[in-house]
């Protein structure tokens, strides 16, 4: 079961930047919430901002951690997760959900990383020009 998502492509301060994004299916408080990920190859566990930890319905508390990255650190929280993928390219087949834990950021607005390591886990990765290709393990 594989799924693809379109690379695209604009400049940043003059710089060509790359991005792909992946729409997930978290299974939170308030039932199945589909939401957009950007793939971060560079972050250890996936990560999203307060606002959406809300509005997907993950656990309030958890574990404090500190969080570093290109903007600096803060103190945020570590949550058990449970998402699914995109359903399967070919056959339509909904994926079984997967357990991950994720961290939660304050002060961020509507940040939501999915990590290397939740996608490595299930899928190895391939690229064209114009796409990234989840091929599962």
């Amino acid at each position: 079961m594989s799924f693809s998502a379109v690379i695209t492509t604009s400049r940043l301060h003059g710089v060509e930047c790359a991005r792909v994004e992946v729409r997930l299916v978290v299974l939170g408080s308030g039932g199945e919430v589909e939401q957009p990920f950007r793939f971060d190859t560079g972050a250890d566990f996936s990560t999203v901002s307060e606002d959406v930890a809300a509005a997907l319905g993950l656990p309030a508390g958890g574990t404090p951690t500190g969080v570093g990255g290109a903007t600096g650190t803060v103190t945020g929280r570590l949550v058990a997760v449970t998402f699914r993928f995109p359903p399967d390219a070919v056959s339509g087949a909904i994926r079984n959900p997967v357990s991950s834990t994720w961290v939660v950021v304050p002060g961020r607005r509507t940040v939501a990383l999915l990590g290397l390591q939740d996608v490595h886990q299930h899928f190895t990765l391939s690229t064209d020009d114009a796409f990234m290709y989840f091929v599962a393990r």
